[in-house]
């Protein structure tokens, strides 16, 4: 007899308890007094010896409930049943999207059946069903249960990765004896990407096939390219292939085109449309092939203008900031939307106001109350563009306060003469200007801050080696300091060339937000949304597309000998502790010293009334 949880042995300890109480018992009588008897000798009750064999009794039922209990928790089984672990028999079953095609996940099931009826007497068997996961529908036991598990099988929309499926089966045979029976189509791409995989030497790997895959055609690629969608279509056959591409919105037929396809090749075809938000499907008809890659889905968004706001003040109207990003506009229709606001208007935090803005810019702090700054700040943190121009109305002490930034690092502007010079070329700002970006050098400044760069990231310096132009993040959101004026009262800047392209960029920097993807493979979605093919809202009301993994329209196979060439067997026994575990919990001795404890102590509470 062993024991998985040894350390619990030590709680049998407490069986002296019982015995202590015992040997320090005592019936002593109190004494009485009483006048007719008080000249007799005073002697101890003798204890007759059905009192002294009950109290043993009791003693053996309270010693034997608690070694029981301790034995219980320890979880005791025979080592020698260990030896006796019946082979497993793993039957994993292919159902990615390519055994979809028609008449073909039949076959697939009929081969499984076939690999678990083939099962010995004492063989467990298991069934795996895996595409690009492997998931267990049937744990190892009897084979009719097996048998029972495959009829909830579905082909369904994932691809095939095989080394899921080894992982699996190596995890679940646990170093000992296995036989991994694979039912798949073998196909190549299924080991795409991925080298060779490691599996226990004790266990056996057997595919069996199912079979040449059909012709197939699959829509393998969507996107939006200048008022054109764009399909691509493979054509995995040996023969050339044509039909028609229909792209369908909210529903409805908005437009179609024909393709032709040569043999093993893929062509795009692009269809003229007005873009219009929201989810698209690309689709074609191919009845002999996969129909989970007919069709292919896209999201689009509508044409979002940033929204720039300004804050400036009577005395910092932002004059040629405004003419700068007005001259974008006109050059760009869809360039920016810009607000112009006093410090007044913003009071008392509006922090509804700035949020429907993508960025900020600021040109003066006079009378910005606290309100107002944590509304700036909470902006910024939450994914918005700040920028921040050293005008004459822009206190150093109260933009060192929006986010906490030390006083020490911002010295007010004096008088100096310097220039500008670009010193990170690959700055998205200053990237546009390439090799005109000495142009900057041309500017010349009469005033600047001095900040200490410490935190910064700086992209240009003046001459003199201070920094000019500075970003560092805050949350999720980015700011952008200018170290002087942009409205022509320190530099001779606004009347340059180089100072629209400078101030766009520089706002169209500070606006640009995370991107987040919105197209996912089938296998790869964020929590919440079904593993799916097609259009699904994530909480916040954004769509993405879902689509099949492109790779398993091939029909590309690898033989069984390529497949076997792919597994590298090892040495890997089963660990002592999972061996005992694993008997352990098929043995469940400790539930009858459970079983036991209680009926002694049924026999104690008997006795002792006796």
């Amino acid at each position: 007899m062993s024991f998985l949880y040894p350390a619990f042995l030590f709680g049998a300890l407490a069986v002296a308890v019982p015995i202590v109480l015992h040997l320090l018992r005592r019936d002593v009588a109190p004494e009485v007094p009483f006048t007719a008897v008080r000249l007799l000798k005073i002697s101890p009750v003798e204890r007759s010896r059905r009192t002294r064999l009950r109290d043993l009794l009791l003693l053996a039922a309270r010693v034997a409930a608690v070694l029981l209990l301790a034995a219980a928790f320890a979880r005791p089984f025979a080592p020698g049943a260990a030896a006796a672990m019946a082979p497993l028999r793993i039957v994993a079953v292919d159902r990615s999207f390519s055994m979809a095609a028609p008449g073909r996940f039949e076959r697939v099931l009929e081969r499984a059946r076939a690999a678990v009826d083939e099962a010995a007497f004492a063989e467990r068997v298991a069934v795996i069903a895996f595409d690009d996961r492997a998931a267990v529908i049937a744990e190892p036991g009897a084979a009719a249960d097996a048998r029972s598990s495959l009829s909830t099988l579905r082909a369904g929309s994932g691809g095939t990765r095989y080394s899921a499926v080894l992982s699996r089966a190596a995890e679940m045979a646990n170093g000992g004896e296995a036989r991994l029976i694979v039912i798949t189509d073998l196909q190549r791409a299924g080991w795409e990407g991925d080298s060779r995989a490691r599996i226990p030497a004790t266990m056996q790997v057997e595919t069996r096939d199912t079979g040449a895959p059909p012709a197939n055609l699959g829509v393998v690629d969507a996107r939006l390219d200048d008022r054109r969608v764009t399909a691509a279509i493979r054509n995995a056959s040996a023969a050339p292939a044509s039909g028609t591409v229909t792209l369908m919105h909210q529903g409805r037929e908005v437009a179609r085109a024909g393709y032709a396809a040569a043999p093993a090749t893929t062509v795009e075809v692009s269809l003229p449309w007005q873009p219009s938000s929201g989810g698209v499907v690309l689709s074609i008809a191919d009845d002999k092939g996969y129909p989970a890659d007919n069709a292919r889905y896209l999201v689009i968004h509508a044409t979002e203008i940033p929204a720039v706001m300004i804050v400036s003040s009577p005395d910092s109207p932002g004059f040629y900031l405004q003419r700068a990003l007005a001259a974008d506009e006109s050059r760009d229709p869809g360039g920016f939307r810009t607000r112009l606001v006093s410090t007044a208007e913003i009071a008392g935090g509006r922090a509804e106001m700035i949020a429907k803005h993508r960025a900020l810019v600021l040109l003066s702090t006079r009378n910005l109350d606290r309100a107002a700054r944590e509304a700036i700040a909470g902006f910024v943190r939450t994914g918005g563009g700040l920028l921040i121009a050293a005008a004459p109305d822009v206190e150093p002490s109260v933009v060192a306060s929006l986010f906490g930034w030390s006083t020490a690092g911002f010295v007010p502007a004096e008088a100096r003469q310097a220039s500008l010079t670009a010193t990170d070329s690959r700055h998205p700002i200053l990237r546009p200007f390439g090799a005109f970006a000495a142009n900057l050098g041309n500017v010349r400044f009469e005033r600047a801050w001095k900040v200490d760069g410490t935190g910064w990231h700086v992209a240009a310096r003046f001459d003199d080696g201070s920094p000019a132009l500075l970003e560092r993040g805050e949350g999720q959101g980015r700011v952008v300091l200018f170290a002087s004026d942009l409205d022509r009262r320190w530099n001779d800047f606004p009347v340059h060339p180089t100072f629209v392209p400078f101030v766009t960029e520089a706002v169209r920097h500070v606006a640009a937000r995370a991107v987040s993807p919105d197209q996912f493979v089938v296998g790869r979605v964020p929590a919440g949304i079904p593993g799916e093919p097609g259009v699904h809202q994530l909480e916040g009301g954004r769509a993405i597309a879902v689509n099949v993994d492109p790779r398993e329209s091939s029909t590309s196979l690898m033989t069984s000998q390529e497949f076997s060439d792919m597994l590298e067997p090892v040495a890997v026994t089963m660990a002592r502790s999972a061996r005992e575990e694993q008997t352990e919990s098929r043995q469940s001795l400790w539930q009858y010293g459970l079983l036991m404890m209680l009926g002694v102590l049924i026999v104690e509470s008997f006795v002792g009334r006796a």
